[in-house]
């Protein structure tokens, strides 16, 4: 199974905080429904489930969530980030979507569970953390395109991972 990564960051390098108030721009948001019906699926980390909880965004997307603490009626809850694509390929998926935080993504990337990433880089600086290299490791990423999403300023970075 293909695993697409979709993800900002700040000019500065970093997962922007949830706590700044600082969502994403509409065009951004677009960009992500528009891939997320590639895959015909979304997988996130409670968090994001949270601070999208309208459910209007997963709005005809098999929504997977990956928590360790959460019940949800709205969508599927699985414990790991392989639990997500053993439950995404029993329903005859070929890609996964992940979007979310920092611990998300580096669930992923630590289980080299990443075939492709999208990373979006935001038009502004602020504090925050990491994405992490698999075991603190050198990894190639190979350039498959990039672009400015719809005069937002949000520059697109789309990777394979190597």
């Amino acid at each position: 199974m293909k695993t697409i990564l979709y993800s900002g960051l700040t000019a500065n390098g970093n997962y922007g905080s949830s706590e700044t108030g600082q969502i994403p721009k509409q065009e951004e948001l677009d960009d992500l429904n528009k891939r997320a019906k590639e895959a015909g699926n979304i997988v996130m980390g409670r968090k994001t489930h949270e601070i999208f909880n309208d459910g209007e965004v997963f709005e005809g997307f098999d929504v997977v969530v990956v928590s360790t603490k959460s019940i949800l009626k709205e969508a599927e809850v699985v414990k790991s980030p392989q639990e997500a694509l053993e439950y995404l390929n029993k329903r005859g998926y070929d890609k996964a979507f992940v979007i979310g935080g920092v611990t998300l993504a580096n669930a992923f990337l630590s289980e080299n569970l990443i075939d492709e990433m999208f990373i979006n880089i935001e038009p502004y600086m602020e504090e925050g953390l990491k994405l992490k290299s698999i075991d603190g490791r050198f990894q190639n990423l190979k350039l498959l395109g990039h672009q400015e999403i719809e005069k937002s300023g949000i520059v697109q970075l789309h990777y394979k991972v190597d």
